[in-house]
């Protein structure tokens, strides 16, 4: 039996040599190389031991990073590069800006460069106004030298932007983290609701910190298609329980520092559009902007022409990967599905603008396509 599972096991070397295929390349993946990149970032500041003067310590400024290893720069070489140095985040004496005075350490400039200032507690105050510190649990404790993605535990508390209203978002909890593919529960469920699991990537625009929310005014409400589910009560029960939780065990703000900003949108209501069907990924159909929430999100229903039409509506902005300009199908060779109740028997850009009094959205609203 054991030989029989060797066998099964999957090797890719071996499945592409077979196939002749080609192994995608990583830079394909640019999610997941900033997934891989360090916790900290060029600029940061922290107080490091002073190599020079025994039981010293100076300010120094993180220049690069590769790995758990930082290139720093004392305070007070300037743009001089000529003594940077490397050092292992693990095993190096790093600590927070402000960890000297709260242990009565002293700070004390390298023996090189002493005698470049006269008042270098003038200095460092200037040196330090309006920079950024190293976290002191990025360099201390069971989250130090860890990359961003590892920063996410089993049990880290985010908030989750509502399916199909922006402004709504509820608690969610890390159940499990897979090189950054996070399974995610809705704060007020248990084991018996993993039918309700959501798995997103951690950089999706969807996910933010805890207390994102009300910071931006607003609402916490639990998932529309799911309030049914409990009574109100539970729900504000399960509300402050989470945020409890989530506030005893912060998420280092570091996870949330590639979450690039939405771009506006240029869509307009009545605009009509292709987009891939959120419930049969393999068809593209027909979709119109429904409603315009502000100028980063907008509304689409698939087109539905039925006596019995439901609409389905889809939040969207200018990132959405699955919304495509009119014609994007004819030109690319792909069928693209005929809104249900559709008379004729082939479907017409032109005539089916036409016979609506609609417009196509324009290119200009498709950056990326």
């Amino acid at each position: 039996a054991d030989s029989m599972e060797e066998e099964a096991e999957f090797n890719w070397e071996e499945y592409m040599e077979e196939t002749g295929a080609n192994a995608t390349p990583h830079t394909t993946f640019k999610h997941v190389e900033i997934s891989l990149q360090s916790s900290f970032q060029p600029g940061m500041k922290l107080e490091v031991a002073n190599k020079s003067s025994p039981d010293t310590y100076w300010v120094a400024t993180i220049i690069t990073t590769c790995g758990q290893l930082l290139l720093l720069r004392f305070s007070g070489y300037g743009e001089d590069r000529k003594a940077d140095f490397w050092c292992d985040v693990m095993t190096a004496d790093l600590h927070p800006v402000g960890w000297c005075t709260q242990n009565n350490k002293t700070l004390m400039p390298p023996e090189a460069i002493k005698e470049k200032y006269s008042d270098w507690t003038e200095f460092l105050v200037q040196d330090l106004t309006g920079s950024r510190t190293a976290p002191a649990n990025l360099l201390e404790g069971p989250l130090r030298g860890k990359n961003t993605v590892d920063l996410i535990v089993e049990g880290s508390v985010l908030e989750l932007q509502d399916v199909s209203d922006p402004f709504l978002y509820w608690p969610v909890q890390v159940i499990q983290n897979v090189g950054g593919r996070l399974r995610l529960r809705y704060a007020g469920f248990s084991d018996d609701h993993q039918a309700q699991d959501t798995w997103l990537f951690y950089l999706d625009v969807r996910l933010r910190p805890l207390g994102w929310a009300l910071e931006n005014r607003l609402t916490l409400e639990p998932p529309t298609g799911l309030r049914s589910l409990k009574s109100a009560p539970d729900w504000q029960q399960a509300l402050e329980d989470a945020q409890l939780y989530g506030q005893k065990s912060p998420l280092p703000l570091e996870v949330f520092k590639d979450h690039v900003d939405l771009p506006k949108h240029s869509f307009k209501t009545g605009m009509k559009l292709e987009m891939v069907s959120p419930r049969e990924q393999l068809q593209i159909c027909p979709v119109s902007v429904t409603k315009v929430y502000n100028d980063i999100y907008f509304q689409v229903a698939l087109d539905d022409l039925s006596v019995d039409a439901k609409p389905r509506f889809v939040v969207c902005h200018t990132n959405s990967p699955g919304i495509l300009p009119v014609q994007w199908c004819l030109k690319n060779g792909v069928g693209l599905e005929r809104p249900r109740g559709y008379k004729g028997q082939d479907f017409d850009w032109a005539d089916y603008l036409k016979q609506s009094g609609t417009e196509a959205a324009p290119d200009a609203c498709f950056p990326d396509v």
